[in-house]
């Protein structure tokens, strides 16, 4: 038999000394409730009144140890569970509802010291202390649960650990989605040499992207703030960026600046500065803004275009004097010979010296209608006619009674087809556009045919306006002759009043407004001439 365990003496022990019955209570128990509160926590350490539980009943060993150990196993649990618990609290110190954790920890404290004291009775009988710890416990556990019940509708809100996987899935997806953007934005601004910054005026901190120091030619740590960033500008465009900035705060505009820069590295190269004043909701200013672009190559580029502009247009001047210079002189011989021709009597000539005489004055003729022709390609090259709205109607009409003659002669029949009704261009140009194709279709007509023009405007398929004149004359072998069909003095035809001036002109007056021709035809089945006005061109059907 295990050693304190009861027996028969123990027994008889315990029901006639150590645990009086109900009803032969000692006097100090049947006094009131304040003296016996009194007594209580005056013998709180006190065993005298009970044996231990031992010798209280009948406890055989099994029986005994059973309920010890198993009280002891629960005060073990009870007292490892706390400590988990205080470890992920200092762990986590986001964790939620701090306070309420501390309260279950000295809760299941309690709950294990009970117990314990259980165990410990069985050999020292603090029945009194076990009482106070039971009655602590209790305490603490109505707290416990009252805060539980506070903080019960905000738990039902915490999402569930299915609905936090769902989330977390859905933000991996988002944040693959914004790296892969970021990478984009990355290579691209790495591509086009753009950077990002920005100045935050109340901490007075600026912050570079990456691509910003490397035009800079800075490494990645370098104080920005630390440092003056305008001696990286030679004068006046340090004062320029400067301008820009004092504009920014004082004014809040916006900038847009070009500027030459030297680098870490000493390399000279444009970039572009471009920023903007961010306000907050007070109205007071608290970020600049803005993107730091390499332009470089561009600058260069342009540059260079520039100078070359400059060459061309000098040369071109040039080429323009000497050809003022050349007519000039030219027209004065011209003259001079008709001049001279004009003096001569032709009637005191005998037959042989008036031939040579009569074929001398067709040359000067000649040479005066060339230069003349020649005058009026340059004026159409050099001088800018002002466009107005033209009703094609009417000017078609007016074109029309000038010529109302030829046409009456030649039995030539007109159709108008006018979809298209207006059309931005100059009306001088328009008249003899339509006066060349017009007399061209007349003056080319087929022998065993009557002149047939059909004059049509309307629109493309790309919006653009187009005057066609479509006539059944003798056509022109394109493939013969596409490539010198609008050259100066080109001739298709061996009419002898044909000069080779009309379409030359047509081509110089409409691509000088920015428009195109366009011909389609083939020997004996006429011609149809498309006039393809520029986006200028408007349409006010």
């Amino acid at each position: 038999m295990a050693p304190n365990t009861p027996n028969s003496s123990n027994h008889a022990v315990c029901n006639s000394t150590a645990c009086p019955s109900a009803i032969e209570k000692p006097d100090h128990l049947n006094t009131g409730t304040f003296h016996q509160i009194k007594d209580f926590f005056g013998k709180i350490l006190n065993t005298d009144d009970w044996p231990p539980r031992w010798h209280c009943g009948n406890w055989t060993d099994f029986h005994g140890w059973l309920y010890i150990l198993s009280d002891a196993s629960i005060w073990a649990a009870y007292f490892a569970i706390p400590f988990l618990l205080i470890r992920l609290i200092v762990k986590r110190k986001d964790l939620p509802f701090n306070k309420v954790f501390w309260l279950f920890i000295a809760f299941i404290l309690l709950c294990g010291l009970t117990h314990l004291m259980d165990v410990i009775i069985f050999w020292w009988p603090a029945y009194r202390l076990s009482a106070l710890v039971r009655f602590i416990t209790a305490i603490v556990s109505i707290f416990t649960v009252y805060a539980l019940y506070k903080i019960l509708p905000l738990m039902f809100t915490l999402r569930s650990v299915t609905e936090l996987e769902a989330e977390i899935e859905k933000r991996r997806v988002i944040e693959e989605k914004l790296a892969a953007s970021e990478f984009l934005l990355s290579e691209a601004g790495r591509i086009g040499r753009v950077g990002g910054w920005e100045l935050d005026v109340i901490l007075n901190k600026t912050t570079w992207s990456k691509m910003v120091f490397d035009i800079y030619d800075l490494p990645y740590d370098f104080a920005i703030d630390e440092n003056d960033m305008m001696s990286y500008f030679p004068e006046p465009y340090r004062q320029t960026l400067k301008d820009a900035l004092n504009r920014a705060y004082a004014e809040g505009l916006k900038w847009d600046v070009e500027l030459l820069m030297i680098n870490a590295k000493k390399n000279t190269i444009w970039v572009r500065s471009i920023g903007e004043p961010l306000y907050d909701e007070k109205g007071a200013l608290v970020k600049l803004r803005g993107v730091f672009i390499d332009i470089d190559q561009y600058k260069s580029t342009e540059m260079a275009l520039h100078k070359s502009i400059g060459l061309i247009t000098q040369s071109n001047q040039q080429l323009k004097n000497f050809t003022h210079i050349l007519s000039h002189n030219i027209r004065n011989h011209a003259n001079n010979i008709s001049l001279v021709t004009s003096l001569v009597d032709t009637e005191s000539l005998d037959a042989e010296n008036a031939e040579l005489f009569e074929k001398l004055d067709n040359v000067s003729k000649g040479l005066n209608a060339t230069l003349d022709d020649l005058s009026e390609a340059i004026k159409i090259k050099e001088n800018t006619i002002q466009s107005e709205i033209i009703n094609f109607d009417a000017l078609i009409k007016k074109v029309l009674g000038v010529i109302a003659l030829e046409l009456t002669t030649s039995n030539t029949e007109v159709e108008l087809y006018l979809q298209a009704s207006y059309v931005n261009f100059p009306p001088i140009y328009l008249e003899s556009i339509l006066l060349n194709l017009i007399s061209n279709a007349i003056k080319y007509k087929m022998a065993n045919k009557n002149p047939h023009i059909i004059l049509k405007t309307y629109k493309n398929e790309q919006n653009e306006t187009v005057l066609e004149c479509r006539d059944n004359g003798q056509g022109i072998d394109l493939d013969l002759y596409g490539g010198k069909i609008f050259g100066l003095y080109k001739t298709f035809h061996q009419q002898k009043d044909a000069h080779g001036v009309g379409l030359f002109l047509v081509k110089t007056q409409i691509e000088s407004q920015g428009g195109r021709i366009e011909v389609m035809s083939s020997p004996g089945n006429g011609t149809v001439f498309k006039l393809i006005f520029s986006e200028s061109s408007i349409n006010m059907n």
